[in-house]
């Protein structure tokens, strides 16, 4: 039994290892693809957006991809293609940190209940976090709209010289990659994203593998009683995971059951925002210094999310409020403010 335990480990840890190399692949597939057909399309992208249009559509990616991390390194490759411009691109971020909240959504409205009260306490997680961000969003909008501010900080590391690139992860993934080149640059464009996608899904599959997923829900709910350890449990999944969404989603099978409650939860979401910015961070080093204003300011609305930390009760009751006295959510309201926020990301994008 115990030499079949390590097989499976061992076969796991080679799982993950796969995938960790398809992301790094993927983004460096997207970077080198975008540049071929860059010149045809970065006339409409870096000139016809609106600051409320980037907004939107960085959500709308976020929704498609289900993931932060994958719409970012996206977005970071496109801009050193010269698809989307550096400033665009700056508001294509905040409206990605917006969109990651689709997961957790989705998995509340499908998670099995018996009762009503128990379904809103999982959907009150991703609700929680939308109350976590926008806020944060809308003082970074208001920071960069009128003063620049992230756009001007991430050039002026930039200027600094500030080392920020993986330079291995070209002598791994170009030989591969230049035996595609008979493939068209827009085939290999939507083979990267999609390996994107399916390589930022697996990677925390197999951590959850590694780790065993029941045996890390009981050691989240044994350790989630204090807010600081909460936090940092948050944090340190989120990391492992490299998704923020993936983190948020493990707790709403523990709050259905009435195993813990929203207000625990509040710094453990916290923390996963924070230790979630993993993915974003390794694909903005596989691109290099141009990603550094993005990469800052996908760190940036972390940091200032940990404003939140000593505001838990804030966080808490604005929730609440908006789920028991607003909302008044039921499994028919919750459908319809989910179609809304996809809406609403539309109607942003292309307003």
């Amino acid at each position: 039994m115990r030499g079949l335990n390590g097989k499976k480990k061992v076969l796991n840890f080679l799982g993950f290892l796969l995938f960790l190399y398809l992301f790094l692949f993927s983004v460096v597939l997207i970077k080198h693809s975008f540049q071929g057909i860059g010149e045809v399309v970065s006339q409409i992208t870096q000139n016809n957006i609106s600051e409320l249009n980037a907004v939107g559509m960085g959500w709308l990616l976020t929704l498609i991809m289900q993931s932060s991390g994958a719409a970012t390194s996206t977005l970071v490759a496109l801009n050193f293609a010269e698809v989307i411009g550096p400033i665009v691109l700056i508001y294509m971020v905040l409206g990605t940190r917006i969109g990651t909240t689709i997961t957790a959504l989705l998995v509340a409205l499908f998670m099995f209940s018996k009762k009503r009260r128990d379904f809103r306490h999982g959907f009150e997680i991703g609700l929680a976090n939308l109350v976590y961000a926008i806020p944060i969003v809308i003082i970074m909008f208001c920071l960069e709209y009128f003063f620049s501010f992230f756009s001007r900080a991430g050039n002026y590391f930039v200027d600094m010289g500030v080392p920020f690139n993986l330079s291995f992860i070209d002598a791994i993934t170009l030989p591969l990659i230049n035996l595609l080149g008979f493939i068209p640059n827009y085939l290999l464009s939507l083979l990267g994203i999609f390996l994107l996608i399916f390589s930022l899904k697996k990677i925390p599959e197999f951590m959850l593998r590694l780790w065993k997923e029941e045996y890390l829900k009981q050691k989240i709910n044994k350790y989630m009683k204090k807010k600081y350890f909460s936090f940092l449990i948050g944090f340190v999944i989120a990391v492992f995971l490299a998704s923020t969404s993936i983190t948020l989603i493990l707790l709403i099978p523990l709050i259905v059951s009435r195993l813990i409650n929203l207000k625990k939860v509040i710094p453990y979401i916290i923390g996963t925002n924070l230790g979630g910015i993993v993915d974003a961070v390794i694909g903005g080093l596989v691109i290099g210094k141009t990603a550094l204003p993005a990469i800052f300011t996908y760190v940036s609305f972390s940091l200032i999310g940990l404003f939140w930390l000593f505001n838990t009760d804030l966080l808490f009751n604005i929730t609440k409020f908006i789920s028991k006295r607003t909302l008044h959510i039921s499994k028919k309201k919750a459908i319809l403010f989910v179609l809304f926020f996809i809406l609403l990301a539309l109607i942003l994008s292309f307003i």
